[in-house]
């Protein structure tokens, strides 16, 4: 337990020493069971080839109101020393802004302990940002963001990195998935060619799997999230597993929202998850995950069961 606090400690300082730059991109609540999105150290992290579906429509009911969705498909080498990985995501904002992408993992994975590994990863792809006033208020989306004035049609670099820990029933990251950023705020009035500006944000993720006994488990988790000219934002969660199979949380992130989930390991390969959220200030939004497991395919292969 000490050296699960002390790794714990030290990514949180690490957190606090940086300063973003900052970009908005897609949060999930559902974060936990497959974190490649936001760190690329997380890759294979599960010890078997993982394949996960998310689908995220944000604020029910509101006109424009974000939607995203994403597919990834994340393995370990056979050595386990590599951690490879590929997400292709759509993701659509305010009704005009539509981003179409990939991104690429690969990560190195050096074992520190018996059951315990760290990863160092790496993340590189684009995608597509597309911008179209058509059928919609121009002065409502200006207002918006003084960016949204023209349209666009633009390719995006997109590159991250991130260091990962996991064993049998602990994790900690810390993770900049994307530190390609543009030009700045100001800049917009002056010159209506700049289509975007990029916040670098920075991720801590942590989370324990205490076994309360044989059929019951208890799993709680947090996630900070620190961007330039923001408050932190932090996630806390917590989730009861009964025999591994059904599993029922709620989260609370500060100042925004509360929200349920519900998980149910339909087989040794196949989860599902549910999560309502519940904001303070806005519709609610739905979230659903899927998660199909390969290692069946591979008889060496070990699943981590810690989310």
């Amino acid at each position: 337990m000490k050296r699960y606090i002390y790794i714990t400690l030290v990514i949180a300082f690490s957190l606090l020493q940086l300063k973003g730059h900052a970009q908005s991109m897609p949060m999930y609540s559902q974060y936990m069971y497959n974190m490649t999105n936001i760190n690329p150290a997380y890759a294979g992290s599960r010890g078997v080839p993982s394949l996960a579906f998310i689908w995220r429509e944000q604020w029910s009911g509101l006109q424009g109101a974000p939607s995203t969705k994403s597919i990834t498909l994340d393995m370990p080498t056979d050595n386990k020393k590599f951690g490879l990985g590929l997400q292709l995501f759509d993701d659509r904002y305010v009704g005009v802004i539509k981003r179409t992408g990939m991104s690429l993992y690969y990560n190195i994975k050096i074992p520190v302990s018996e059951h315990g590994v760290l990863s160092l990863g790496l993340k590189g792809g684009f995608y597509n940002d597309i911008k179209m006033l058509t059928n919609v208020d121009l002065g409502q989306i200006v207002a918006y963001d003084a960016a949204y004035a023209t349209n666009f049609n633009k390719i995006i670099p997109l590159a991250g990195a991130g260091v990962y820990y996991n064993d049998d029933h602990f994790y900690a990251g810390f993770s900049a998935p994307d530190v390609v950023t543009f030009s700045k705020t100001q800049n917009y009035k002056s010159d209506s060619s700049l289509y975007q500006v990029n916040e670098v944000h920075y991720f801590f993720t942590t989370g324990y799997s205490f076994d309360v006994n044989e059929d019951v488990s208890i799993k709680p988790s947090a996630l900070l999230k620190l961007v330039s000219g923001a408050p932190i934002e932090a996630d806390f969660n917590t989730s009861v597993w009964l025999k591994n199979t059904i599993g029922i949380g709620a989260s609370y992130r500060t100042g925004e929202s509360v929200l349920g989930m519900a998980e149910i390991q339909i087989s040794p390969q196949f989860r599902v998850g549910y999560a309502y959220d519940m904001p303070f200030k806005v519709p609610n939004t739905s979230e659903l995950f899927l998660r199909l497991e390969l290692g069946h395919l591979f008889p060496n292969s070990k699943s981590y069961k810690i989310y």
